[in-house]
């Protein structure tokens, strides 16, 4: 009876789950920071599950007599269900109303704590994350103790998302074990979570060490590098530098170098980002320029971050450079800029650009400078007269 109970809640919300994502440094062109925020994923869940559908929030119907007896139903199976019916059960937990949910969540924290099932556990850990439950953080942080390295994952990603600050020293112990010159996941996301923490900077003399090694693989290298960037550490700035200008490092690992810079403020490194961005610029040979393609758009992201005049000028000209990832990053800085020859720039851009991908990020910032003049034009409009 309470198990066919349960499954008439469970048909009405479908099931969901938390997909991992492997994406190497070298091939992404997305922005530094959102590399190394991988989900963890669960290894005994099917790729094309169901299960992967996002998250519906709980039916607002419900009474307060409805949601106890559901309350009660999930209480049970979480103590005495299968495998499957306490993950299915978790995942009602998370779209149970928090107001209601406080004892559900302490079973979790205690299932956790106690069970031996590598895939409760991270059922576990992401239900924790997912309803920020933070009242028993040494439990989530025990986690990355744990004999798998998909559960060590599962709980560096929980300990992420929920910014437990009293973490960051098991995070580096937990980084201290990993073989840097490899490229996993593992190392990514603990450098990654260490990285959103306050108290991360505790992992800064290890990482940095670790930077400084040339066996240390490329993309974890570029992780390290966006650590010292987001915890804005000025110590980073001599070891970024030196990455920088080494024309024997990976393009990628300078790219990223150089994004840090901007971020830590280092007003110092302008000279030096200026002559790396001029080197590339007297490059003649196709292939060496596209090979540095991502180090010119980071050069100049950089200079743009740290407020050098010069390049501000330039941008019109990396606007009509030759690469079209250079001229959207160029077209993004512009957009900032509000002048008739800029606004003729991207109108161009929209409709005659020879990348379409080019046009559309045209089309949409001239879109959003559409928008704003008519919200500005409906503020005035609505403004009350002030007396004279």
């Amino acid at each position: 009876m309470i198990f066919s109970f349960f499954s008439t809640f469970l048909q009405a919300n479908p099931k969901s789950s938390l997909v991992s994502r492997d994406k190497s440094v070298e091939d992404s062109s997305e922005e530094p920071e959102s590399l190394g925020k991988f989900e963890p994923s669960n290894p005994e869940e099917k790729p094309n599950s169901s299960r992967q559908k996002k998250t519906k929030k709980p039916s607002p119907e419900l009474t307060l007599e409805q949601l106890e007896k559901k309350k009660e139903v999930l209480t049970k199976v979480l103590k005495f269900g299968s495998h499957k019916e306490r993950k299915d059960a978790m995942r009602e937990v998370v779209r149970f109303p928090k107001e209601h949910a406080e004892e559900l969540y302490q079973i979790i924290s205690q299932i956790l704590s106690s069970d031996t099932d590598m895939g409760i556990k991270i059922s576990c850990l992401r239900a924790l994350a997912e309803v920020q439950y933070k009242k028993e953080p040494e439990i989530i942080i025990s986690s990355l103790k744990d004999k798998s390295d998909d559960v060590k994952e599962a709980g560096v990603f929980a300990i992420q998302k929920l910014k437990l600050e009293e973490a960051s020293e098991d995070l580096v112990k937990l980084l201290k074990e990993q073989d840097f010159t490899k490229n996993q996941n593992l190392t990514h996301n603990g450098i990654a979570a260490l990285s959103e923490l306050e108290s991360g900077k505790i992992g800064f003399e290890f990482l940095e060490s670790k930077f400084r090694e040339k066996t240390t693989h490329n993309n974890i290298r570029a992780s390290i590098a966006l650590y010292f960037g987001k915890m804005k550490d000025i110590r980073a700035e001599s070891v970024l530098q030196d990455v920088l200008v080494d024309e024997s490092e990976d393009p990628m690992t300078r790219a990223y170098a150089a994004n840090s810079l901007g971020k830590i403020n280092s007003q110092n490194s302008v000279p030096k980002i200026r002559e790396v961005l001029e080197k590339i610029n007297e490059i003649k040979n196709k292939f060496e320029l596209k090979r540095l393609s991502n180090l010119k758009m980071y050069c100049i992201g950089a200079l743009v971050a740290l407020g050098d005049s010069e390049i501000m000028k330039e941008l019109v000209y990396y606007a009509k450079d030759d690469d079209a990832n250079i001229r959207i990053r160029a077209i993004k800085q512009l957009a900032e800029i509000d002048t008739p020859e800029i606004l003729e720039l991207l109108e161009y851009k929209a409709q005659r650009d020879p990348s379409k991908k080019v046009q559309e990020v045209a089309k949409k910032i001239l879109e959003d400078k559409k928008k704003k003049e008519e919200a500005d034009k409906e503020e005035k409009l609505i403004r009350p007269i002030s007396p004279r």
